[in-house]
């Protein structure tokens, strides 16, 4: 009974091998080359056991047991990690539309083409954060040149109005 069991181990290990170094493409060429050697010896020694052996002593080869199963492992790893390396790069590619939130007052961030069915910025120098493009109002609630809004201590080239001390309505800490 176990000289059957290890006969079809061989054979059926032989062939799996085989079929794992032919159709796993991700694999080196080397992985693969070694699949099919192994494979095809399994299964040469299988078939000589099972139907050209007539009795007498035959080898055990344990790692017959323990080989096509590593080496298998190994060939699906090999696919999953090329998958995840092409998936990868994939994402790597240019961003998509509605990959990013859109920026500010409806335009594009820089270097993305406007969304379908908005104006084209016009040439030139983009507008500074905050402030409106040319031609349009300010958003609401946006700070106005001379505004409500108090310069915040400690910019640079700014100095806090006199008489104003942080804590005051209209300061960030207020």
């Amino acid at each position: 009974m176990f000289f059957l069991i290890y006969t079809l181990l061989l054979l059926l290990g032989g062939i799996a091998m085989v079929a794992v170094g032919v159709a796993i493409k991700e694999q080196g060429t080397g992985s693969r080359l070694l699949n099919v050697v192994v494979g095809l010896a399994f299964f040469a020694y299988g078939f000589y056991l099972l139907f050209l052996f007539d009795g007498g002593d035959y080898r055990i080869f344990f790692y017959v047991f323990v080989l096509p199963i590593l080496l298998i492992v190994r060939a699906v790893k090999a696919r999953n990690e090329a998958r995840e390396r092409a998936s990868a790069h994939q994402f790597a590619g240019a961003p998509q539309q509605g990959m990013f939130p859109p920026s500010g007052h409806g335009q594009p961030a820089p270097g993305f083409p406007p969304a379908q069915g908005q104006p084209v910025p016009q040439q030139g120098q983009p507008a500074p954060y905050g402030a409106p493009q040319q031609g349009q109002a300010a958003p609401y609630g946006a700070p106005q040149q001379g505004g409500a809004y108090p310069p915040h201590a400690g910019q640079p080239g700014q100095a806090a109005p006199q008489g104003w001390h942080p804590g005051q309505p209209g300061s960030p800490n207020a």
